[in-house]
């Protein structure tokens, strides 16, 4: 009898656990605001998101002698004065809330992701997942590579909002005379080279290093170098090997003059460089041989006139528009999620525990 009651009270617990887990259905709708709504896994990526978000902010804040230890202890920290785990699920369903506020602005205004867009996202996604490793962190916890594609999609529609205001021809549009002036004002190129010490260089080698440098430094400024030459010189580069690109050519915006300048801009940029305030002070055209950091070498800078190359007003466009822009935008769409809730499902979302997040197993992804 004992016997039989220990199996019938298995059965049934077999039982109420496949109906529980039935329950959930696939494509169960978690979050949603009018007719935009994210699923369960939806709402997981998001949780994964936030979750990396709070671990990246949390060894910020870490002292020299915390960020040693064998393990941090997450969940034992706070963050803007939430415990751990309740500011990782307030960011995940405050980032689904700002997809949502851009997915409706876009469909009130009839405004879809362009073909360019919808690939990028794509092939972002793609890469992420096969060559990145981030199939090894999100499937662990439930999420397909169909819906992180989808995640990364929607995240275009920030972009896709912003150009329907501030490009040319949207109601917010900025002139390209002003776009124009804020590039000028806001970026600088500079052709660099990057000489770093080898891990194992003696004294000897630090200075047979700064030797060669200060050489291409004389035959820059006296001309019997020009940028390509030294960058050949310095990395081994035959004239077979070497692209055969002039550092100084005739080309259309579609290429920039110079093949070896290199785009810096302030930390506020996607073009932010450690080397940018150096580069902002000098002139066109002067030669500057700096040390890296904790010195690891030398940066050889030669600073170039991005006014002369129409290439940049092109390439830069978004940035200045975004750099004129981004403040107006933020505030403009911060005020519109004031305008509406998100529908929260606490039966899809609560069973999803930050604490049970699964992290990749690293000796497994290469």
């Amino acid at each position: 009898m004992k016997n039989i009651k220990r199996l019938i009270a298995v059965v049934i617990t077999a039982v109420m656990a496949l109906s529980f887990t039935a329950c959930h259905k696939k494509n169960e709708i978690a979050v949603s605001a009018g007719d935009v709504e994210f699923t369960s896994a939806y709402y997981m990526c998001a949780l994964i998101n936030a979750d990396a978000e709070a671990k990246s902010k949390v060894q910020e804040s870490l002292t020299e002698e915390e960020s040693s230890a064998d393990e941090i202890d997450y969940y034992s920290k706070e963050i803007d004065g939430k415990k751990y785990e309740e500011w990782v699920k307030d960011q995940a369903i405050a980032s689904l809330k700002e997809i949502a506020a851009y997915k409706l602005l876009c469909k009130e205004n009839e405004v879809e992701l362009s073909d360019e867009m919808a690939t990028n996202a794509e092939q972002y996604a793609s890469y992420y997942w096969s060559s990145y490793g981030y199939s090894y962190y999100y499937e662990p916890n439930g999420v397909s590579e169909e819906t992180y594609t989808k995640f990364m999609k929607d995240s275009y529609y920030s972009e896709a909002y912003f150009n329907h205001l501030y490009d040319e021809g949207g109601e917010k549009a900025i002139s390209a005379e002003d776009v124009k002036n804020e590039i000028h004002s806001q970026f600088v190129i500079a052709d660099i080279l990057e000489a770093s010490y080898a891990t194992d260089a003696t004294d000897e080698d630090k200075e047979a290093l700064k030797t060669k440098l200060d050489g291409y430094v004389t035959a820059l400024k006296d001309g019997s170098k020009t940028f390509k030459d030294v960058y050949n010189d310095y990395n081994e580069i035959t004239e077979d090997e070497s692209n055969n690109t002039d550092t100084d050519t005739d080309s259309e915006t579609s290429e920039p003059k110079d093949s070896y300048a290199q785009v810096l801009g302030g930390e506020d940029t996607v073009y932010a460089s450690d080397y940018y305030d150096k580069a902002k002070e000098m002139e066109t055209g002067a030669i500057e041989l700096i040390e890296m950091d904790d010195n690891a070498g030398y940066v050889l800078i030669v600073k170039q006139d991005i006014t002369a190359d129409d290439y940049y007003l092109e390439a830069l466009d978004s940035s200045g528009r975004h750099l004129i822009a981004d403040e107006e935008f933020e505030k403009l769409i911060d005020d519109y999620e004031a305008t509406f809730e998100l529908d929260v499902s606490k039966y899809a979302i609560n069973r999803f525990k930050v604490k049970k997040i699964k992290e990749p197993d690293y000796s497994n992804m290469y």
